[in-house]
């Protein structure tokens, strides 16, 4: 499971899936759009359920891009 909270100056958003690559990309289109809303002024509140080694590597290539691109994340 991955659950997230996108805070960004106007709006914010929970978003709650199973841990799957799909459900990574949907978590990732709508961080971007609220990013090109307010660049540079939105973060990532993420938890996911660690024992799902096989996704370890998208989550933390997500959140390497989320923070390339100006997005503060925080993993909880």
């Amino acid at each position: 499971m991955i659950e997230a909270h996108i805070i960004g100056p106007s709006s914010s958003l929970y978003y709650s899936a199973p841990a799957t690559a799909y459900d990574l990309e949907n978590l990732r289109t709508h961080v971007r759009d609220a990013n090109s809303a307010s660049p540079h002024r939105v973060h990532v509140e993420l938890m996911f359920d660690r024992s799902d080694r096989a996704l370890a590597p998208e989550v933390s290539n997500l959140i390497r891009e989320f923070t390339a691109n100006g997005i503060a994340v925080r993993v909880l």
